[in-house]
């Protein structure tokens, strides 16, 4: 479950800058859409990260009986 919570980590940081740069009016055609407002990015972002922190509270140490 790390490895999974460090791939969503790692899109909802990508995620979140996307979100900045849209806010920022950056020049980056290729990249965003007119139709993924920053609002959309900083959503994913949140989600993204939220998953990460579930994977990684999830790892817990399996005790048995």
């Amino acid at each position: 479950m790390g490895l999974t919570a460090a791939i969503l980590g790692a899109l909802g940081a990508i995620a979140a800058a996307l979100g900045v740069i849209n806010i920022l009016e950056v020049s980056s055609e290729p990249i965003l859409s007119d139709k993924l407002n920053w609002m959309f990015w900083m959503y994913a972002a949140i989600i993204l990260i939220l998953g990460a922190i579930a994977f990684l509270l999830g790892r817990g140490k399996k005790y048995e009986d």
